[in-house]
């Protein structure tokens, strides 16, 4: 095998540049992986630039390799790795925490002070040809799914942790705030839980028919008033409300969404420093608020979804890219076409 792999590496904001560096080595508990697909995120693009919070708190440094939605081909196995071997289609938790703390010891390696998390903080990506990973972390792809379906493992895995932490039971009825990846896949799974109605608001016309086609409905919050049509489709205000935007403006208008008692469940990062909530609203309305970080224990279960087709995560893939053009395929995910959804960088 050659020495030398093409990895891109981000020096500053919007200054990712294709260099060729020493393929990782592997210690006897890691795994080396070919890249075979990498799908990029709303953290990938904060990363490249250079939005993401976890820069001005120190968690993230540069130069650096994104990339933490990937599927890839196992090309090397550590000596004390027993459960992949060379050749196997595998994906990958992308939290590594020390396994000693407190929170690592109660499965809640995701909160580990001291953790490390591929393709984010102080650990190299899948945006190159070889990646490394603890063996640990490391899961088979089950036959039947492919390559590209597998590089979405992560955020389905990350909306599956969501839903699990909020709670839906059967009757409920839910909004999910956003439509891209994350919105979709967290609708679907909503949906496949037991919600009796699902509501996905976004702004992207685009979707609406893809949306429908799940059972879903959709609403473009730019076109109606939003709480007059969520109570002509519910009756009432919604029990669950998930807010996968990103946009700190949205979360205010997330809890004006929940009927007293409800649930909000916060998913994404916004990089603004203060979020104006009206919390007296919050708590005369005794509305509980959860917020989820990455996708703890639930790679598994997600990899068995989608060989079950309990979700369309292929319906949620609108571009790919050469490894070549991978620069072109993030100013995508920067821009504002109408049609994007998730944006994947095949590997070489």
């Amino acid at each position: 095998m050659n020495k030398k792999m093409k990895a891109y590496r981000i020096y500053g904001p919007l200054d990712m540049r294709l260099e060729e560096i020493d393929i990782p080595t592997i210690n006897d508990n890691e795994v080396l992986i070919k890249v075979a697909y990498s799908g990029i995120c709303t953290t990938d693009r904060e990363l490249y630039d250079g939005t993401m919070p976890y820069f001005a708190q120190g968690l993230s440094k540069r130069p650096m390799t994104a990339g933490h939605e990937w599927a890839g081909i196992v090309a090397k196995v550590g000596k004390a790795v027993q459960d992949v071997k060379p050749g196997d289609l595998v994906v990958g938790d992308i939290s590594v925490g020390c396994g000693k703390c407190t929170n690592c010891l109660k499965g809640l390696y995701h909160l580990c002070a001291n953790r490390t998390e591929l393709g984010v903080i102080r650990y190299d990506g899948s945006f190159a040809e070889y990646l490394k990973t603890e063996g640990k972390n490391v899961y088979k792809v089950p036959a039947g799914v492919s390559a590209k379906e597998a590089a979405l493992v992560e955020p389905l895995a990350t909306v599956l942790n969501a839903v699990r932490r909020t709670g839906i039971n059967p009757g409920d009825n839910v909004i999910v705030f956003g439509d891209g990846p994350i919105g979709l896949l967290n609708a679907q799974l909503a949906n496949h839980c037991g919600a009796a109605q699902v509501i996905v608001v976004g702004i992207k016309d685009a979707h609406q028919e893809k949306i429908e086609k799940w059972g879903l409905k959709f609403i473009n919050s730019s076109k109606v008033n939003l709480e007059e049509e969520i109570i002509r489709i519910f009756g009432a205000k919604g029990d669950i409300i998930f807010e996968d935007t990103g946009n700190a403006a949205t979360f205010d208008t997330a809890v004006k969404s929940v009927k007293p008692g409800g649930k909000i469940c916060a998913l994404s990062i916004t990089g603004a420093p203060t979020i104006p909530v009206n919390l007296d609203y919050i708590v005369t309305r005794d509305i509980t608020v959860v917020g989820v970080l990455a996708s703890p224990n639930s790679f598994l279960p997600a990899l068995q979804m989608i060989a079950a087709k309990k979700v369309d995560v292929a319906g949620c893939i609108s571009h790919e890219y050469s490894f070549e053009n991978a620069v072109e395929a993030f100013e995508l995910v920067r821009g504002s076409t109408t049609d994007r959804i998730k944006v994947l960088v095949k590997g070489l």
